[in-house]
């Protein structure tokens, strides 16, 4: 079994756990990935503090299976506050219009185990 931590802020995690094994793969050139993570979140894939804890609230509601409960236990915050949250996001018509819900999942995923260097322009070379 592999192991790996992307940081002191990042829990160690294994190459079992749900959705290691895909982000892996991208991760081997991250220039794509990040085009890609731009490309589908838009404006939830800057690198501040308000993206981040959007990209944090809609990666706990995708993983709890959309249950606003569950993701809020995992937050720490009261369910209406991801549900306010989640529907702030999902209902824009940016994030949603040309991505399913799969790609939002899986680009915030990516951010998920990556952290900051699967944002645009975290990258050398990025333009």
């Amino acid at each position: 079994m592999a192991l790996a931590s992307v940081g002191p802020a990042h829990p160690v995690v294994s190459f079992g756990d749900q959705g290691v094994a895909v982000v892996s793969l991208l991760a081997k050139d991250m220039d794509s990935p990040r085009r890609w993570v731009r490309e589908v979140l838009g404006p939830l894939a800057g690198d501040d503090d308000h993206a981040a804890e959007l990209r944090r609230t809609l990666h706990a509601f995708f993983s709890t299976g959309e249950n606003y409960g569950k993701a809020a236990e995992l937050l720490n915050v009261h369910r209406n506050t991801v549900k306010y949250r989640v529907s702030k996001v999902l209902d824009s018509p940016g994030l949603t219009a040309a991505h399913d819900r799969m790609d939002i999942a899986l680009a915030l995923q990516i951010c998920h185990f990556l952290g900051p260097a699967a944002l645009p322009g975290t990258g050398l070379g990025e333009q």
